[in-house]
């Protein structure tokens, strides 16, 4: 109920050379019988009822001259704009009556703020009365922020749960308890349960959601406030209702689930890394046992890169490692193994044949590469901004040649942010580094990298 297929960026290699790279793309897809086998759903939605959740998102109809106070912080009151509250209370009422649902999926509600809350535990889908009550209790709550509490009580309500698992964590501010969120984290990715992090605003810890979303193979959600006019990758708080359905329709979608991975190599072979780069780029954990790789799309499938540092080898045809892969598809009741797939390269003297390159598997690697830019970039904005503006435009340079024209637009915001302020914007930060992650398009065959670009990314 599963393929798989794997592509080197290389089928010869220099022979006694060591220290060469070798990427390799793992493409797996549902099969036809999988992709019809939808499966039950139990997505429970974890959210944050801070006070700074009262912050208006949405540009309002008319001044009314007061203000009111919450938490401390005082807010103008505005006729006709929305709260971030707001928006997720409207989001949510969608949801639980859209017609994605179907009977025997589930869904609970937690908010969090000083503390965390099981506003509904499980309910199914059908019983809508009770799920949509306990949306509009969001509305009672305020306090501070302790994301790390809703995360565990949103994974001990999954424990009891079957079919496509999911938590969407919905928060604006930096948590309180930071360590508990990141051991929920782990938690969540032993358990195999993908989390959609939605980032609301701009005082968010993008760092800790995204690493969130690393962990567990989920995808991250950047929601700007309508105040910004923001452009893509980010999502207008607005179209918050629409990006929350959204994400109800990617986890019926996903009829495969815990895929995981298992990798062999032979005497000195190295496994440095593995990311997901399609549908969305997360970081694949090394450690220990069997790689999560998550869930997998009925449409598009997923693509890895994996990368492989090399020894010195004679000239021969030789098996450099093994891959296994397990999985199953809850709408079947179907657990599968895949037989195992051989990495196999040919070790050469002659250099013409050691120069030929896969050029959709380079797309993949450079587009992965977009996304550590990125990071080097922020980093060096604080300290040195006309180096991260440089950065910056190597990474726009990979954007335009992989025709990725949201992250190119965003990346041109940024330099412009550089050139003008010497800084950049937590706003402008954010959608940079998340959609680094989201917006991953692949070229044509057109776009190759130059050969001295092939030299730095494949160490040959």
């Amino acid at each position: 109920m599963l393929e798989a297929h794997i592509r080197p960026h290389r089928d010869y290699l220099l022979a006694q050379v060591p220290g060469q790279k070798l990427f390799l793309t793992l493409s797996v897809r549902p099969t036809a019988e999988a992709r019809q086998a939808r499966p039950d759903l139990s997505v429970v939605f974890v959210v944050d009822t801070s006070g700074s959740m009262r912050e208006v998102v949405t540009e309002g109809t008319e001044p009314t001259g007061r203000t009111t106070t919450v938490d401390g912080q005082r807010y103008a009151v505005v006729r006709g704009a929305k709260t971030k509250l707001q928006l997720v209370i409207e989001a949510l009422r969608g949801v639980v009556t859209s017609d994605l649902l179907r009977p025997n999926d589930h869904l609970a509600l937690v908010k969090f703020d000083d503390t965390a809350e099981v506003l509904v535990p499980f309910t199914a889908a059908a019983d809508r009365t009770a799920l949509a009550t306990a949306v509009e209790r969001l509305d009672w709550f305020s306090g501070g922020t302790q994301m790390g509490s809703g995360m565990r009580a949103g994974a001990k309500l999954l424990r009891g749960e079957s079919g496509s698992r999911r938590m969407v964590l919905i928060s604006d501010g930096q948590t309180f308890d930071t360590p508990l969120a990141e051991s929920q984290t782990e938690e969540l990715a032993q358990m195999g349960l993908p989390v959609t992090t939605v980032a609301v605003g701009d005082e968010v810890n993008t760092d800790l959601l995204n690493l969130i979303a690393d962990r567990t193979q989920g995808q991250p959600i950047d929601v700007v406030p309508d105040t910004q006019h923001p452009q893509p990758p980010a999502v207008r708080a607005s179209e918050l209702p629409a990006t929350l359905l959204g994400d109800l329709q990617q986890a019926a979608n996903e009829v495969v689930t815990g895929v995981a991975l298992s990798v062999r190599t032979v005497k000195d072979v190295v496994l440095e890394r593995v990311t997901r780069v399609q549908p969305t780029q997360t970081e694949v954990a090394l450690a220990g046992g069997p790689l999560p790789l998550g869930n997998v799309d009925a449409g598009s499938g997923s693509t890895y890169v994996l990368e492989f540092t090399l020894p010195a080898r004679p000239a021969a045809k030789m098996r450099l490692a093994q891959l296994g892969l397990t999985y199953e598809v809850p709408g079947a009741g179907y657990r599968g193994e895949l037989p195992p797939l051989d990495v196999v390269v040919e070790f050469t003297g002659e250099e013409s044949l050691a120069a030929r390159i896969d050029p959709e598997v380079m797309q993949w690697v450079q587009q992965r590469n977009i996304e550590g830019l990125v990071a080097q970039a922020t980093r060096q904005a604080q300290s040195d901004p006309q180096q991260a503006a440089k950065t910056l435009e190597q990474a726009r340079a990979m954007t335009q040649r992989l025709g990725n024209g949201a992250m190119t637009q965003a990346l041109d915001r940024a330099i412009g942010e550089l050139g003008s302020s010497k800084t950049i914007s937590l706003g402008t930060a954010k959608t940079l580094k998340i959609g680094a992650k989201t917006q991953t398009l692949k070229a044509d065959a057109g776009g190759l990298p130059s050969d001295e670009e092939i030299r730095k990314m494949t160490g040959a």
